[in-house]
């Protein structure tokens, strides 16, 4: 025999499978989170340890409260549910089987639990880089890479959302040289033979079209350079599927490159798979779902997205056992078919003249990379 519940603090009427009754205490939240918090099981569950989970549930626990004149699922339940179906990228159908709740309501927790991790960690770990910021980035990359005037690496990487026949998602995110993301944007592919694509924030068309991007830093002299007096852009570096844009720094593509040339590739090479490769590279092996066919409408794979990337950040600062040196070395690379094509990244169109300044800074860059080798 069914009965009835009322999930959350809406007014729909939802019907509970009799299979589904004894969730709170054969369901996965009751037998893994409260009866199992082995430090092990419990990261390779949840992506965290426990005590990070605990931070995390200070921080937005009560924004995921539900009232019902049932016993509603607990906030402790839908942040855990969230977290599993991020870190092992199991199907909505098998974790209504494991937490004992219609595959609709573990949809739409999902969906609001990815959209209040977002809200409530985005301002404290992914803000808008202010003038500070990108100094800091600029001197990290200084300081690891000897890339000077660089206000972080940027990538983009293909995401299957396969729902309904949808088109994928692009992920464009930037990064520091402590592997946080700085800055992300996402595309819904809205044409892919015209190569067309909506971004969804500021910052994918901007960097892209070769528009100003707001608050960065302004040009100045090269600190290295200090005696030549003449002001360069700070910009991102990215890799040849990228086009020269004019805060955007590329290998140089020739099919002959002379000396100096071939060194700066291999320089910019270096600092591109240290810093945003490996970031991507932890962010799809821990939030595994990333990997896998979303099976969400772009919309709600969108939220689910930016979760994943401030959940990143967050546990990044405050579990050692995220990304040490020991998993880094041993991690995989992203598959090849989550490369975004080179079409997609070129479709803005940008005047020729847009790029002189970053040009210019590749230039200055070459001179300095090759003046220490010679040295």
């Amino acid at each position: 025999m069914s009965t009835v519940e009322t999930d959350g603090g809406s007014h729909r009427r939802i019907w509970v499978r009799e299979e589904n009754l004894s969730r709170d205490v054969e369901g996965l939240f009751a037998t893994a989170f409260y009866h199992a918090r082995n430090l092990e099981e419990f990261r390779n569950r949840a992506g965290m340890t426990p005590q990070v989970f605990d931070m995390l549930f200070s921080l937005v626990g009560d924004q995921l409260i539900k009232n019902s004149i049932r016993s509603p699922i607990s906030p402790e339940c839908r942040l855990f549910l969230t977290l599993v179906y991020m870190s092992n990228a199991e199907s909505i159908q098998d974790l209504s089987k494991a937490f004992k709740m219609g595959s609709s309501t573990v949809r739409a927790i999902v969906q609001e639990t990815s959209e209040v991790l977002w809200n409530s960690l985005e301002p404290a770990f992914m803000p808008q880089p202010n003038a500070l910021d990108w100094s800091k980035i600029a001197e990290g990359y200084q300081r690891t890479w000897q890339v000077p005037h660089c206000l972080g690496a940027v990538d983009a990487k293909l995401l299957d959302v396969d729902y309904k026949g949808e088109s994928d998602i692009i992920l464009l995110a930037s990064c520091d040289t402590n592997l946080d993301f700085t800055c992300i944007d996402i595309a819904t592919v809205t044409d892919a033979v015209n190569n067309q694509l909506h971004w969804h924030y500021d910052f994918g068309s901007q960097l892209l079209s070769g528009q100003q991007l707001g608050n960065i830093l302004p040009p100045e002299p090269l600190q290295s350079r200090r005696e030549q007096k003449e002001n360069l852009i700070y910009a991102f570096i990215a890799d040849s599927s990228f086009p020269m844009r004019e805060h955007i720094i590329t290998p140089y593509t020739t099919r002959y490159l002379d000396f100096d040339q071939f060194h700066l590739n291999r320089h910019l090479s270096r600092a591109l798979t240290g810093s945003i490769d490996m970031a991507f590279n932890v962010l799809i092996s821990r939030w595994r779902l990333l990997s896998q066919p979303l099976r969400q409408s772009p919309s709600n794979a969108v939220k689910i997205v930016r979760a994943a990337v401030v959940l990143h950040n967050f546990v990044k600062q405050h579990d050692d056992t995220y990304c040490p040196v020991s998993y880094l070395e041993e991690l995989a690379v992203c598959p090849s078919k989550q490369n975004v094509p080179n079409a997609w990244l070129s479709s803005r169109q940008q005047h020729a003249d847009n790029c002189n300044a970053t040009i210019q800074l590749r230039e200055c860059m070459k001179e300095i990379i090759n003046c220490k080798l010679e040295s």
